[in-house]
């Protein structure tokens, strides 16, 4: 049996060249009480290699909705977001794209807001 390429599922899935991840509120590294039923959610930094993607998909549990969310890229180079938008109530996507020929960490950021 012949096995698929790894880029193919991974472009039959939706996902643009490149790797995603998935995070949740409980994966966050700093949690900032913003007042009034919102929080900010920190998370780890995650690497995107020369002229690739990556996928965030962000997730805010049950009781939270998604507000907006952000990132944050190292170096002073070009890098841009092909998609950022709420995919559910509770959950965000954002997919980086890196167009340089330098490894990046990408931090991505999270606002929400109690239901």
């Amino acid at each position: 049996m012949k096995k698929k390429s790894s880029l193919k599922a991974v472009k039959k899935a939706g996902v643009k060249r490149g790797k995603a991840v998935t995070l949740s509120t409980r994966n966050a590294r700093i949690t900032q009480n913003l007042g009034n039923g919102f929080e900010r959610f920190v998370f780890q930094p995650f690497t995107v290699l020369p002229g690739r993607f990556l996928t965030i998909t962000l997730s805010s549990g049950t009781l939270r909705s998604v507000i907006s969310a952000g990132w944050s890229i190292s170096g002073l180079l070009p890098a841009y977001a092909t998609d950022s938008f709420p995919a559910r109530t509770n959950q965000w996507i954002i997919v980086i794209h890196n167009p340089t020929v330098f490894t990046r960490t990408v931090t991505p950021y999270l606002i929400t807001k109690f239901t």
